[in-house]
């Protein structure tokens, strides 16, 4: 499968190196080869460009490709290889220098570049771990590490924990960014392919896949996975803006969820998916729920009284982000809507029916809470029970809103109506089974504790008419429009009246109306005032008049102010059926004095129906005067259609006007309309109006034809149907720019199939460009432009190997990109395929290049002259070296073979395991120069190695310790002047001294060159011999003179060994403990041990030091060194300070300076009582063995064993054997900084007093000690100030004190064993 260099940006992680594609008519910034200057010549002689490909070019000449070799100069200097025709200057080899090897380099040699990646050229590194059991295995994991290395130049190692099941990459690399792109390619590449599913809303698929699929696509390049989305026709069917308009209400319906599929590695699938959230995470991180399984019965027990457990439940679980809407029963909202009287008829309609349970909020919580509501269900509906009991209907009402509250609050149960229509007045009591009848006696006393009274209608006027019914519902219908029962109940206290259901009166055949109030007396008024107006509606005069609903609002005019005049001037009262109805029935119900008609009901009667009749007549001429009603049909096109509805319908709601007096119908709609029907426009109201409506709707119309001319110029043409993807673009990103900037329509159609049937030689394609005439012109120029390149275009297949591949494409694929946009053309190298099929179908060495012929043969020609020159900076040479120098070709740390590397520019690999003839083989690649270069650099160690012999010395371990030296440096030095190496790492394991533990302590192992060896074991022999003549005395010298012998800076102790030739250790320095023990101990006597100082040395040597350390010289108190000099005479104050802390105060750092910086002076009190000695640890004998250990240079890295070291620390109390006692301080400043000063020595007082307690630990390897410190004591100094603890780290052995309160103490503690436990940097080659 082909992949275009476009699409490789996208898959090759490849950067830094330089462009193998320069123009080659440039200047070239070096000079260039010979051969190739004279190439050039000819080709411009003989009238070809240079980057022409009328010239064929000879890829093996060796004068027009030469290798890149190192020069002739001395191996110290940087080497230069010949500059070749594909580079803009030459590449050094050295690491060091070479600005390609610093950007990374992908193959050793490769294009445009040599050298290879060196330790020194990778500082950034990550370490990350992959469970093993998700990682592929086989070739498929050798070659994924092999591309991460050839192309990003990366450094990668692995190891595998078996206890933990997860394999550890460490990857080190020249940047950060071939970092990431390193660890993604093993991710990806590694891991084995899973498919996860992700369910979205539907309304956010839009936001995934992105304007012309761009998100989609970022998504799936970033993360290298495949992501389905379903099919449109298989979505479900779902209107954002139908559920939008509808916001907030009860019945809305869920968002359906999508699956979407996301195939690939384990981590990019998580990657892709969490991509994928992130876009949508402000839709998904709110959801809305509705409950439909639990019937509407249960509802109020859900809700509680007045909604108090609903309530409950947003607070509780859903922690205030979550609503919970419970709706009443559709029985309770019909009956409250009946008692609003409103004047409207109260029915039940579609938005009465039961409604769900809706819970919308944060995600989470929203499903805790319809967790629980459904849990509430299961146990309600296990523990309720129910009592049925008949209740007559008009006592239903009085058993909803409140009392329902009530009744649920007291007793703990519902009372469950039947619905309105249902003439049934059986009702359900549910709740527990001990409340039922509790409950049935509280239902009762609310349905009795109110007064009912009932007019019936039908009744009333049965004498007097033979209809009695249709009489009953004009009298009605009157009574609700002219709000006559309200004003009855507004004018009694606590009465309500309730017009009869709909339902009822179909049911039932009678139209009741029932009074209810809780005052009987109040009720019974207002009853017989109901009846009454009754009364007063005879059927005589009620008439109905056929009046167009076009003209009602004419006749009611602006605030009813037309109907009042002429309901005044006949007595009548006009009632007008409802706008909904679209209904011309218009009733008149006379409602003048009854005392001016006659009394003989005949002559009533007929005079009604004159008055009314006169009515009837007089509101038809109103009719016809306010409006003639006339109706228009405009024969208008339906493709007109649009422009006179508008978006969303609002030029048509401009033309019917704000008053909607006339009525317009676009187009037909009836199940029998014909093609002609829908090409008309039906305008119907008054004459005035429609006329004003049919002349806008014509100048629209007309409008539209003029636009319609004006960017209607078409031009339509054949075009061969293999060009129209190419026209199109991907995604149709081509057609769809050509549109924008030209302001066209552009449309590709198959050509229509005519009756004969025409043999053509192509199939070709109807293109149709509409628009303004000289964008339609443009654009068909554009095109034909397009189409000519592509007559012209021409495919050829090259044979390239696929290893040297990605060095053509480049970085990024910017190689090959640059080709394509500069010739027009089109590269696709082969891809990895993930069927097995199709990749042994597919030749991976084959490269396609498609374009003008022009084009392909200038790409052709500058591809295989880059080929060739890869192919020759990718050799490759074996050879084999004695298995025992490998550790000498390495080095340490492999320094020795990356050296190589770097001067010779070769990479070398070592097979990890030695043959059976003890040989070990190495292979080396790059050019051939580069090659034989490294050959024989490696070659020369192994020379180097001589003869090795091993030989044993019995030396006793007491000397041990002083033959290594501090740190090695002794022995270090002894190997140097024995002509032994100079390197550390070469040295190591020249001198072998016995570990702790061994059988035999006093042996030690030469091992090496045997002509070193020898003078070594001459010069140990020479070193013991004056260490037996050695021997360490004791001589007292008072703790306050050793300051003074020792000297500034040393000098003075410094000058005495110069003299006397010995060593003189004082109690606290760094190899006091280690240099052995006193052997005149017994002259010694009780002296105390900070007045002991050691003297090493000979006989006579000793003994003339110890005479000049016991000259007594006195030294002068610590005080401010300004003392002496002339000083004001300022103001003065002591302090009374615990002799205790005296030299914890006295050795503070900075507090003579801290005085001074203030201006004061302080007068530290003399003679200083004795300093306590130092706590020591318990002896264990441990300590002392580990610090022997790290400081010796004669044990391997591998003999320094690194783990979980515990230590061993001890606690002890600051202060416990100090001089007890009060000294005083004196201090002397300015009045106005007196207190500053004063304050100073305070705070000097309470840091001492703090420091209660010495933390005391052994047992730590030194080795580790640097990471303790760290650089420049950064790493101490930052757990002095993280813990307030002081940190002290012995020099000379393994104690480290820690000072200060107990809790810093730990603290500290714990932290330098967090240091240490840390494993240190391996060793890697």
């Amino acid at each position: 499968m082909a992949l275009s260099a476009a699409e490789l940006q996208k898959r090759h992680g490849l950067e830094g190196a330089p462009d193998p594609f320069p123009t080659l008519g440039s200047a070239p910034t070096v000079p260039a080869p010979v051969a190739y200057k004279k190439a050039s010549n000819s080709n411009s002689t003989n009238g070809t460009p240079i980057n022409g490909a009328a010239t064929p070019v000879d890829t093996s000449s060796e004068d027009a490709f030469p290798s890149l070799g190192t020069s002739s100069a001395a191996p110290t200097t940087i080497t230069k290889p010949a500059v070749s025709m594909w580079a803009t200057k030459p590449s050094s080899v050295k690491a060091g220098g070479n600005k390609s090897s610093r950007l990374g380099v992908t193959a050793p040699g490769g294009l445009g570049r040599s050298g290879a990646p060196t330790a020194g050229s990778h500082p950034f590194s990550d370490t990350f771990s992959i469970p093993a059991k998700e990682i592929v295995q086989g070739n498929a994991a050798v070659e994924t590490i092999k591309k991460v290395k050839e192309q990003t130049g990366a450094i990668v190692e692995s190891s595998t924990q078996m206890t933990t099941g997860l394999k550890t990459f460490l990857l080190k690399a020249a940047d950060q960014k071939r970092l990431v792109i390193a660890r993604r390619m093993i991710e990806r590449g590694l891991s084995k392919p899973v498919t996860i599913q992700v369910e979205v809303p539907i309304t956010t698929l839009g936001t995934i896949i992105g304007p012309k699929g761009a998100t989609l696509k970022g998504i799936t390049d970033a993360t290298s996975c495949k992501i389905d989305i379903p099919r449109r026709d298989t979505l479900p069917s779902y209107d954002a803006n139908e559920v939008a308009s509808d916001a907030g209400s009860d019945d809305e319906t869920d968002e359906p969820q999508v699956p979407i599929s996301i195939t690939g590695p384990s981590v990019a699938t998580a990657d892709a998916k969490n991509r994928i959230l992130s876009l949508i995470s402000h839709k998904t991180s709110q959801s809305s729920t509705s409950i439909k399984t639990i019937p509407s019965s249960y509802y109020p027990f859900i809700a509680g009284p007045k909604g108090v457990k609903a309530r409950q439940l947003e607070e509780e679980i859903g922690g205030g982000e979550v609503k919970v809407h419970v709706p009443p029963p559709a029985v309770w909202k019909a009956l409250e809507k009946q008692a609003q009287g409103d004047g409207e008829e109260a029915d039940v309609n579609a938005k009465d029916r039961d409604l769900s349970i809706k819970v919308r909020g944060e995600k989470d919580k929203v499903k805790a809470v319809v967790a629980e509501i459904l849990k509430q269900y299961e146990v309600l509906n296990d523990s309720l029970r129910e009592l049925k009991i008949s209740i007559p209907k008009r006592q239903h009402r009085f058993l909803v809103g409140s009392a329902a509250d009530d009744i649920l609050d007291q007793t703990g149960c519902i009372v469950e109506l039947p619905p309105v229509e249902d003439p049934s007045d059986q009702c359900v009591i549910r709740g527990p089974q001990p409340s039922l009848i509790p409950a049935l006696s509280l239902v009762m006393d609310k349905a009795n504790a109110i007064a009912v009274e009932m007019v019936d209608v039908v009744t009333l006027h049965r004498p007097n008419t033979s209809d009695p019914l249709a009489h009953a519902k004009k009298v009605l219908r009157y009574l609700l429009r002219a709000s006559k029962l309200r004003s009855i109940a507004d004018a009694h206290s606590g009465v309500k009246i309730f017009p009869p259901f709909a339902s009822a009166i179909a049911n039932s055949g009678t139209v009741v109306i029932e009074i209810v109030g809780e005052n009987k007396a109040e009720v019974t008024k207002a009853k017989e005032e109901v009846a009454q107006v009754v009364k007063s509606v005879l059927p005589a005069a009620v008439a109905s008049a056929e009046i167009d609903n076009v003209v009602h609002s004419f006749l009611i005019g602006k605030k009813g102010s037309k109907i009042a005049q002429f309901e005044q001037a006949h007595d009548v009262t006009t009632v007008f059926p409802p706008a909904s109805e679209e209904s011309s029935d218009v009733l008149l119900i006379y409602t003048g004095s009854l005392d001016i008609l006659p009394s003989d009901k005949k002559a009533r009667d007929a005079r009604l129906k004159e008055i009314l009749a006169s009515a009837s007549k007089a509101i038809s001429e109103l009719a016809k005067d306010a409006a003639d009603i006339k109706t228009e049909v405009l024969d208008v096109e339906k493709k007109w259609h649009r422009y006179i509805i508008g978006q969303a319908g609002t030029i048509l709601n401009a033309l019917i006007g704000e008053d909607q007096l006339v009525n317009v119908k676009v187009g037909s709609s009836g199940k029998n309309s014909t093609a002609s029907d829908e090409d008309v426009v039906t305008v119907r109201g008054p004459s005035g109006e429609v006329e004003r409506v049919v002349t806008q709707i014509k100048q629209i119309v007309e409008d539209a034809k003029n636009d319609d001319i004006v960017n209607g110029y078409t031009i339509e043409f054949a075009v061969d149907k293999k060009h129209v993807p190419h026209l199109v673009g991907s995604s149709g990103a081509a057609i769809n720019k050509l549109r924008e900037t030209l302001g066209v329509r552009i449309n590709f159609d198959d050509e229509p199939e005519s009756g004969a049937k025409k043999v053509t030689k192509k199939a070709v394609v109807h293109c149709k460009i509409v628009g303004r005439k000289e964008a339609v012109d443009e654009a068909k120029r554009r095109l034909d432009a397009q189409i000519e390149k592509l007559e012209d275009e021409t495919t050829e297949v090259l044979t390239i190997k696929r290893a040297i591949q990605p060095a053509l494409i480049g970085a990024g694929g910017k190689y090959a990109i640059r080709l394509e946009e500069k010739y027009g053309v089109k590269i696709s190298f082969p891809r990895d395929s993930k069927d097995k099929d199709a990749a042994a179908a597919a030749n991976p060495d084959q490269v396609t290049i498609r374009g003008g012929k022009k084009g392909v043969a200038a790409v052709k020609a500058e591809l295989l002259e880059a080929a060739a020159f890869e192919t020759e900076s990718r050799q490759t040479a074996t050879f084999t070296v004695p298995s025992k120098a490998v550790a000498q070709i390495v080095g340490k740390q492999g320094s020795t073979i990356n050296g190589i590397k770097d001067e010779t520019g070769a990479q070398l690999d070592i097979d990890k395991t030695a043959g059976d003839d003890g040989k070990t083989t190495i292979t080396v690649r790059g050019d051939k120069k580069a090659i034989a270069a490294a050959k024989a650099a490696v070659l020369a160690v192994v020379e180097d190695l001589g003869d090795e012999i091993t030989l044993e010395v019995q030396i006793d371990p007491k000397y041990h310790r002083t033959l290594i030296g501090q740190g090695g440096q002794r022995l270090r030095d002894l190997i140097i002047s024995a002509g032994g190496p100079t390197e550390g790492f070469k040295q190591s394991g020249l001198v072998t001294f016995p570990k702790p533990g061994d059988e035999t302590t006093d042996q030690v192992r030469l091992r090496g060159d045997s002509k070193v060896v020898k003078k070594i074991k001459e010069e140990l022999a020479k070193q013991v011999a004056v260490l037996r003549e050695t021997k360490v005395i004791g001589v007292i010298v008072p703790a306050s003179q050793h300051a003074s012998k020792i000297g500034r800076g040393g000098s003075a102790l410094q000058d005495l060994q110069r003299k006397t030739g010995a060593v003189v250790h004082f109690p606290g320095s760094r190899q006091y403990g280690s240099i052995g023990e006193i052997e005149n101990k017994s002259e010694l006597g009780d002296a105390e041990a900070g007045d002991i100082v050691k003297v090493v040395g000979t006989k006579e040597v000793v003994a003339k030091a110890a005479e000049l350390l016991q000259v007594v010289n006195e030294r002068p108190a610590r005080t401010d060194s300004r003392q002496g000099r002339s000083t004001p005479d300022f103001p003065s104050r002591s302090i009374s300070i615990p002799s205790k802390y005296y030299h914890a105060i006295a050795e503070q750092q900075n507090l003579i300076r801290q005085i001074r910086n203030v201006g004061g002076f302080i007068t530290i009190p003399q003679p200083a009582p004795v300093k306590p000695a130092a706590p020591k640890p318990s002896a264990n004998g441990s300590g002392n063995g580990l610090a022997a250990k790290a400081a010796r240079i004669d044990l391997s890295g591998d003999d320094q064993g690194e783990g979980d070291v515990e230590g061993e620390f001890e606690l002890v109390e600051n202060y416990k054997d100090a001089v007890e006692g009060e000294l005083e301080w004196s201090v002397r400043a300015k009045e106005e900084d007196l207190d500053k000063v004063v304050g100073i020595l305070e705070a000097a007082l309470e840091r001492a007093k703090s420091a209660t307690h010495v933390g005391l630990l052994t047992g730590l390897p030194r080795s580790a000690f640097p990471r303790i410190i760290g650089s420049k004591g950064a790493t101490i100094s930052r757990l002095r100030a993280e813990t307030g603890a002081d940190i002290q780290v012995s020099k000379d052995d393994d104690l480290i004190s820690v000072v200060g309160d107990e809790t810093s103490v730990i603290q500290a503690k714990d932290a330098v064993l967090q240091i240490v436990s840390r494993p240190g940097r391996s060793e890697k080659y």
